[in-house]
Protein backbone atom coordinates (compact mmCIF):
# COMPACT_ATOMS: atom_id res chain seq x y z
CA UNK A 1 0.00 0.00 0.00
CA UNK A 2 1.48 3.52 -0.64
CA UNK A 3 0.37 5.71 2.03
CA UNK A 4 1.65 8.82 0.31
CA UNK A 5 -0.92 8.04 -2.67
CA UNK A 6 -3.36 7.85 0.49
CA UNK A 7 -2.10 11.34 2.23
CA UNK A 8 -3.71 14.61 2.33
CA UNK A 9 -1.49 16.16 -0.13
CA UNK A 10 -0.69 18.88 1.82
CA UNK A 11 0.90 17.66 4.59
CA UNK A 12 3.77 16.06 2.69
CA UNK A 13 6.15 18.88 2.67
CA UNK A 14 5.80 19.01 6.10
CA UNK A 15 8.87 18.17 8.25
CA UNK A 16 7.68 15.96 11.24
CA UNK A 17 8.70 18.58 14.70
CA UNK A 18 11.48 17.06 16.63
CA UNK A 19 11.76 17.64 20.10
CA UNK A 20 14.95 18.00 23.00
CA UNK A 21 15.73 15.13 24.02
CA UNK A 22 13.93 13.33 27.05
CA UNK A 23 16.28 12.38 30.19
CA UNK A 24 15.10 8.61 29.96
CA UNK A 25 16.12 8.90 26.20
CA UNK A 26 19.39 10.36 27.27
CA UNK A 27 19.67 8.13 30.51
CA UNK A 28 19.34 5.03 27.90
CA UNK A 29 22.07 6.24 25.69
CA UNK A 30 24.61 7.17 27.92
CA UNK A 31 25.94 5.34 31.22
CA UNK A 32 25.53 8.65 33.42
CA UNK A 33 24.34 9.36 37.07
CA UNK A 34 22.43 12.42 36.53
CA UNK A 35 21.32 14.28 33.43
CA UNK A 36 19.64 17.45 33.29
CA UNK A 37 17.06 18.63 30.36
CA UNK A 38 18.01 21.90 29.61
CA UNK A 39 16.21 21.59 25.82
CA UNK A 40 12.69 22.37 26.21
CA UNK A 41 12.09 25.05 27.90
CA UNK A 42 10.41 23.80 31.03
CA UNK A 43 10.93 25.65 34.34
CA UNK A 44 13.74 24.31 36.21
CA UNK A 45 11.72 25.11 39.54
CA UNK A 46 8.77 22.48 38.49
CA UNK A 47 5.16 23.18 38.65
CA UNK A 48 3.36 25.89 40.75
CA UNK A 49 3.32 25.27 44.55
CA UNK A 50 -0.40 26.07 44.35
CA UNK A 51 -1.16 23.86 41.44
CA UNK A 52 0.98 20.91 43.08
CA UNK A 53 -1.27 21.16 45.90
CA UNK A 54 -4.26 21.23 43.98
CA UNK A 55 -3.13 18.46 41.90
CA UNK A 56 -3.24 16.08 45.71
CA UNK A 57 -6.58 16.52 45.38
CA UNK A 58 -7.79 15.60 42.23
CA UNK A 59 -8.15 11.70 42.54
CA UNK A 60 -11.96 11.68 43.13
CA UNK A 61 -12.82 13.89 40.13
CA UNK A 62 -10.89 11.61 37.63
CA UNK A 63 -13.56 9.76 36.24
CA UNK A 64 -15.36 13.00 35.38
CA UNK A 65 -15.86 14.92 31.76
CA UNK A 66 -14.32 18.20 31.83
CA UNK A 67 -16.67 21.17 31.60
CA UNK A 68 -16.79 22.17 27.83
CA UNK A 69 -17.48 26.07 28.81
CA UNK A 70 -16.14 26.26 32.75
CA UNK A 71 -17.65 29.64 33.45
CA UNK A 72 -16.07 29.92 36.72
CA UNK A 73 -12.47 29.20 35.35
CA UNK A 74 -13.28 31.78 32.18
CA UNK A 75 -14.23 34.19 34.52
CA UNK A 76 -11.37 33.81 36.62
CA UNK A 77 -9.00 34.40 33.71
CA UNK A 78 -11.13 37.86 32.21
CA UNK A 79 -10.46 39.11 35.74
CA UNK A 80 -7.03 38.62 35.86
CA UNK A 81 -6.57 39.70 32.13
CA UNK A 82 -9.31 42.02 32.25
CA UNK A 83 -11.31 41.39 29.21
CA UNK A 84 -14.67 39.50 29.09
CA UNK A 85 -14.82 35.77 29.31
CA UNK A 86 -16.42 35.76 25.90
CA UNK A 87 -13.00 36.96 24.58
CA UNK A 88 -11.33 33.94 26.04
CA UNK A 89 -10.70 30.21 24.43
CA UNK A 90 -8.89 27.57 26.70
CA UNK A 91 -6.62 24.30 24.47
CA UNK A 92 -4.63 21.65 24.83
CA UNK A 93 -1.31 23.27 25.22
CA UNK A 94 -0.70 26.55 22.74
CA UNK A 95 -0.41 24.26 19.92
CA UNK A 96 -3.85 23.29 20.72
CA UNK A 97 -4.50 26.97 20.20
CA UNK A 98 -2.52 26.91 16.67
CA UNK A 99 -4.04 24.07 15.19
CA UNK A 100 -7.78 25.24 16.30
CA UNK A 101 -7.39 29.31 14.78
CA UNK A 102 -5.76 27.26 11.41
CA UNK A 103 -8.72 24.97 11.50
CA UNK A 104 -11.26 27.85 12.29
CA UNK A 105 -10.30 30.27 9.39
CA UNK A 106 -8.01 29.06 6.80
CA UNK A 107 -9.99 27.89 3.31
CA UNK A 108 -7.73 26.21 0.54
CA UNK A 109 -5.16 28.62 -1.13
CA UNK A 110 -5.28 31.67 2.05
CA UNK A 111 -2.12 32.69 2.21
CA UNK A 112 -0.47 32.97 5.65
CA UNK A 113 3.16 35.16 6.29
CA UNK A 114 5.74 33.70 8.65
CA UNK A 115 8.70 34.61 9.52
CA UNK A 116 11.40 32.93 7.97
CA UNK A 117 12.88 31.72 11.47
CA UNK A 118 10.36 31.00 14.11
CA UNK A 119 8.08 28.72 15.78
CA UNK A 120 7.61 25.80 12.77
CA UNK A 121 3.72 24.52 13.89
CA UNK A 122 2.20 28.03 11.84
CA UNK A 123 3.68 26.32 8.88
CA UNK A 124 1.83 23.01 9.88
CA UNK A 125 -1.37 23.81 9.93
CA UNK A 126 -1.32 26.08 7.47
CA UNK A 127 -0.12 22.95 4.64
CA UNK A 128 -2.89 21.08 6.52
CA UNK A 129 -5.47 23.07 5.88
CA UNK A 130 -4.41 23.29 2.00
CA UNK A 131 -3.15 26.86 3.01
CA UNK A 132 -0.24 28.54 1.19
CA UNK A 133 2.88 29.41 3.84
CA UNK A 134 4.77 32.84 2.61
CA UNK A 135 8.18 33.17 4.21
CA UNK A 136 9.14 36.75 5.24
CA UNK A 137 13.12 36.84 5.11
CA UNK A 138 14.80 38.05 8.48
CA UNK A 139 16.41 41.19 9.84
CA UNK A 140 19.46 40.80 11.17
CA UNK A 141 18.15 37.09 12.57
CA UNK A 142 15.08 39.57 13.53
CA UNK A 143 11.61 39.46 12.03
CA UNK A 144 11.00 42.14 9.64
CA UNK A 145 7.49 43.83 10.00
CA UNK A 146 8.07 46.22 7.19
CA UNK A 147 9.31 43.04 4.96
CA UNK A 148 6.08 41.01 6.19
CA UNK A 149 3.35 44.54 5.48
CA UNK A 150 5.11 44.27 2.44
CA UNK A 151 4.03 40.50 1.69
CA UNK A 152 0.48 40.94 2.19
CA UNK A 153 -2.00 39.94 -0.63
CA UNK A 154 -5.92 39.83 -1.42
CA UNK A 155 -4.94 36.20 -0.52
CA UNK A 156 -3.39 36.55 3.00
CA UNK A 157 -5.70 35.44 6.26
CA UNK A 158 -3.22 34.90 9.35
CA UNK A 159 -0.01 36.99 9.82
CA UNK A 160 1.36 34.73 12.46
CA UNK A 161 4.32 36.90 14.62
CA UNK A 162 5.86 35.29 17.56
CA UNK A 163 6.83 37.67 20.28
CA UNK A 164 9.73 37.06 21.86
CA UNK A 165 10.38 34.63 18.90
CA UNK A 166 12.04 31.25 18.86
CA UNK A 167 14.44 30.65 19.14
CA UNK A 168 16.50 33.99 19.09
CA UNK A 169 14.07 35.10 22.66
CA UNK A 170 14.15 38.47 20.71
CA UNK A 171 11.43 40.83 20.92
CA UNK A 172 10.09 43.40 18.92
CA UNK A 173 9.67 47.00 19.75
CA UNK A 174 6.41 47.36 21.76
CA UNK A 175 5.61 50.90 19.71
CA UNK A 176 6.57 49.47 16.30
CA UNK A 177 4.38 46.07 16.58
CA UNK A 178 2.12 48.18 17.65
CA UNK A 179 1.72 50.54 14.22
CA UNK A 180 2.41 47.63 12.59
CA UNK A 181 -0.75 46.11 13.95
CA UNK A 182 -2.67 49.20 13.34
CA UNK A 183 -1.92 48.88 9.79
CA UNK A 184 -2.44 45.59 8.73
CA UNK A 185 -5.94 45.55 7.31
CA UNK A 186 -8.85 44.63 8.96
CA UNK A 187 -10.10 41.43 6.76
CA UNK A 188 -6.21 39.72 8.11
CA UNK A 189 -5.74 38.20 11.58
CA UNK A 190 -2.31 38.41 13.38
CA UNK A 191 -1.62 35.75 15.25
CA UNK A 192 0.23 36.97 18.01
CA UNK A 193 2.26 34.00 20.23
CA UNK A 194 2.83 35.61 23.84
CA UNK A 195 3.97 32.09 24.96
CA UNK A 196 7.01 33.56 26.64
CA UNK A 197 5.50 37.04 27.06
CA UNK A 198 6.02 37.03 30.55
CA UNK A 199 9.59 36.83 30.64
CA UNK A 200 10.40 39.97 29.12
CA UNK A 201 11.88 42.93 30.91
CA UNK A 202 9.60 46.52 32.11
CA UNK A 203 8.63 47.94 28.63
CA UNK A 204 8.56 45.50 26.26
CA UNK A 205 5.00 44.35 26.82
CA UNK A 206 3.02 45.11 24.35
CA UNK A 207 0.28 45.09 26.29
CA UNK A 208 -1.78 42.67 23.25
CA UNK A 209 -4.71 42.12 25.48
CA UNK A 210 -5.53 46.24 25.98
CA UNK A 211 -5.15 46.52 22.33
CA UNK A 212 -7.73 43.67 21.70
CA UNK A 213 -9.92 45.08 24.84
CA UNK A 214 -10.02 48.35 22.93
CA UNK A 215 -11.43 47.25 19.75
CA UNK A 216 -8.72 45.57 17.83
CA UNK A 217 -10.79 43.16 16.07
CA UNK A 218 -8.51 41.30 13.91
CA UNK A 219 -6.02 40.36 16.74
CA UNK A 220 -6.06 37.38 18.34
CA UNK A 221 -3.44 36.35 21.29
CA UNK A 222 -1.53 33.17 22.59
CA UNK A 223 -0.51 32.62 25.95
CA UNK A 224 0.24 28.90 27.70
CA UNK A 225 0.74 27.77 31.24
CA UNK A 226 3.82 25.87 29.89
CA UNK A 227 6.33 28.17 30.69
CA UNK A 228 6.27 30.84 33.45
CA UNK A 229 3.28 28.75 35.55
CA UNK A 230 5.60 25.14 35.12
CA UNK A 231 2.06 23.17 33.44
CA UNK A 232 4.46 21.96 30.56
CA UNK A 233 3.07 18.49 31.13
CA UNK A 234 -0.75 19.00 31.90
CA UNK A 235 -1.10 21.44 28.53
CA UNK A 236 -3.00 24.09 28.95
CA UNK A 237 -3.30 27.49 26.44
CA UNK A 238 -5.46 29.89 26.03
CA UNK A 239 -6.68 32.63 23.21
CA UNK A 240 -7.82 36.13 23.58
CA UNK A 241 -9.80 37.52 20.75
CA UNK A 242 -12.43 39.12 19.65
CA UNK A 243 -15.83 37.55 20.54
CA UNK A 244 -16.64 36.40 17.07
CA UNK A 245 -13.39 35.05 16.58
CA UNK A 246 -13.82 33.22 19.62
CA UNK A 247 -17.46 31.59 18.74
CA UNK A 248 -15.87 30.43 15.35
CA UNK A 249 -12.82 28.71 17.05
CA UNK A 250 -15.53 26.72 19.54
CA UNK A 251 -16.98 25.61 16.37
CA UNK A 252 -13.84 23.71 15.39
CA UNK A 253 -12.22 22.33 18.97
CA UNK A 254 -12.16 19.19 20.08
CA UNK A 255 -15.22 19.17 23.02
CA UNK A 256 -12.78 17.51 25.91
CA UNK A 257 -9.52 19.12 24.56
CA UNK A 258 -9.02 20.38 27.85
CA UNK A 259 -8.61 18.00 30.93
CA UNK A 260 -10.14 18.75 34.38
CA UNK A 261 -6.84 18.69 36.02
CA UNK A 262 -5.78 21.18 33.72
CA UNK A 263 -8.61 23.13 34.36
CA UNK A 264 -8.06 22.50 37.91
CA UNK A 265 -4.38 23.33 37.75
CA UNK A 266 -4.62 26.27 35.69
CA UNK A 267 -7.06 28.07 38.07
CA UNK A 268 -4.39 27.66 40.87
CA UNK A 269 -1.30 28.62 38.96
CA UNK A 270 -2.92 31.74 37.70
CA UNK A 271 -3.70 32.80 41.50
CA UNK A 272 0.50 31.72 42.78
CA UNK A 273 1.39 34.76 42.22
CA UNK A 274 4.56 33.87 44.58
CA UNK A 275 5.65 31.20 42.17
CA UNK A 276 5.02 33.43 39.11
CA UNK A 277 7.35 36.14 40.48
CA UNK A 278 10.20 33.97 41.74
CA UNK A 279 10.51 32.08 38.60
CA UNK A 280 10.58 35.56 36.30
CA UNK A 281 13.34 37.35 39.06
CA UNK A 282 15.32 33.74 38.97
CA UNK A 283 15.52 33.71 35.13
CA UNK A 284 16.58 37.28 34.93
CA UNK A 285 19.03 37.06 37.28
CA UNK A 286 20.51 33.73 35.99
CA UNK A 287 20.42 35.58 32.51
CA UNK A 288 22.65 38.13 33.61
CA UNK A 289 25.01 34.75 34.93
CA UNK A 290 24.81 33.57 31.49
CA UNK A 291 25.91 36.88 29.57
CA UNK A 292 28.63 37.38 31.75
CA UNK A 293 30.18 34.25 31.77
CA UNK A 294 29.42 33.95 27.85
CA UNK A 295 31.11 37.34 27.29
CA UNK A 296 34.41 35.77 29.31
CA UNK A 297 34.53 33.37 26.59
CA UNK A 298 33.99 35.26 24.02
CA UNK A 299 31.14 33.71 22.49
CA UNK A 300 28.28 35.29 20.46
CA UNK A 301 24.76 34.96 21.62
CA UNK A 302 21.56 37.07 21.49
CA UNK A 303 20.46 38.54 24.48
CA UNK A 304 17.27 37.02 25.14
CA UNK A 305 13.48 38.39 26.36
CA UNK A 306 12.84 34.93 27.59
CA UNK A 307 13.46 31.71 29.51
CA UNK A 308 16.10 30.30 27.14
CA UNK A 309 19.78 31.62 25.24
CA UNK A 310 20.85 31.06 21.69
CA UNK A 311 23.96 30.73 21.51
CA UNK A 312 26.61 30.54 18.88
CA UNK A 313 29.53 28.06 19.66
CA UNK A 314 30.89 28.08 16.59
CA UNK A 315 31.13 24.57 15.66
CA UNK A 316 28.68 22.33 14.44
CA UNK A 317 26.00 22.73 17.27
CA UNK A 318 24.89 19.06 16.79
CA UNK A 319 27.87 17.82 17.55
CA UNK A 320 28.60 20.39 20.80
CA UNK A 321 25.27 19.14 21.69
CA UNK A 322 26.28 15.50 21.57
CA UNK A 323 29.10 15.48 23.29
CA UNK A 324 27.18 17.87 26.01
CA UNK A 325 25.01 15.33 26.70
CA UNK A 326 28.06 13.08 27.54
CA UNK A 327 28.54 15.40 30.22
CA UNK A 328 25.18 14.94 31.29
CA UNK A 329 23.66 18.31 29.52
CA UNK A 330 20.92 18.15 27.20
CA UNK A 331 20.47 21.21 24.71
CA UNK A 332 18.54 21.90 22.00
CA UNK A 333 21.09 22.06 18.22
CA UNK A 334 19.44 25.05 16.62
CA UNK A 335 20.73 23.92 12.77
CA UNK A 336 16.58 23.12 11.79
CA UNK A 337 15.94 26.60 12.76
CA UNK A 338 18.90 27.79 10.31
CA UNK A 339 21.82 28.31 12.75
CA UNK A 340 23.70 25.33 11.89
CA UNK A 341 26.36 26.25 14.88
CA UNK A 342 24.42 27.30 17.89
CA UNK A 343 22.64 25.51 20.58
CA UNK A 344 19.38 26.70 22.57
CA UNK A 345 19.69 26.50 26.74
CA UNK A 346 16.93 27.26 28.83
CA UNK A 347 18.02 29.00 31.83
CA UNK A 348 18.13 26.40 34.82
CA UNK A 349 18.52 26.36 38.51
CA UNK A 350 21.92 28.25 39.27
CA UNK A 351 23.80 24.84 40.15
CA UNK A 352 22.39 23.28 36.66
CA UNK A 353 23.61 26.80 34.79
CA UNK A 354 27.00 26.19 36.29
CA UNK A 355 27.39 22.80 35.59
CA UNK A 356 25.99 23.78 31.93
CA UNK A 357 29.47 26.19 31.77
CA UNK A 358 31.50 23.64 33.36
CA UNK A 359 30.66 21.32 30.11
CA UNK A 360 30.68 23.91 27.57
CA UNK A 361 34.09 24.90 28.32
CA UNK A 362 35.27 21.27 28.36
CA UNK A 363 33.55 20.69 24.60
CA UNK A 364 35.07 23.89 23.28
CA UNK A 365 38.19 23.39 24.85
Amino acid sequence: MDFEKLANKSILPIRPYVPGKSVKQALREMDLPQVYKMASNENPRGASTRARARYKELADMLHIYPEIHNQELLSLFAEKLGCSPDNIVFSNGGDGIIYSMGMAVLNPGDETIIPEITFSVYETITRIMHGVPVFSPMKDDSIDLDDIYSRITDKTKIIFVCNPNNPTGQCLDPERLKAFLRKVPENIFVFLDEAYIDFTEPGLNPDSIGLINGGMRNLFVLRTFSKVYGLAGVRMGYGVGDKELISLISRVKPPFDVSIIAENLASEALLDTEFYEETVNDTAREKEYYYSELDMMGLRYFKSQTNYILIDTGMDCRKVADALMRHGIIVRPAASYGFPTCIRITVGLHKENMLFFDALKKVLG
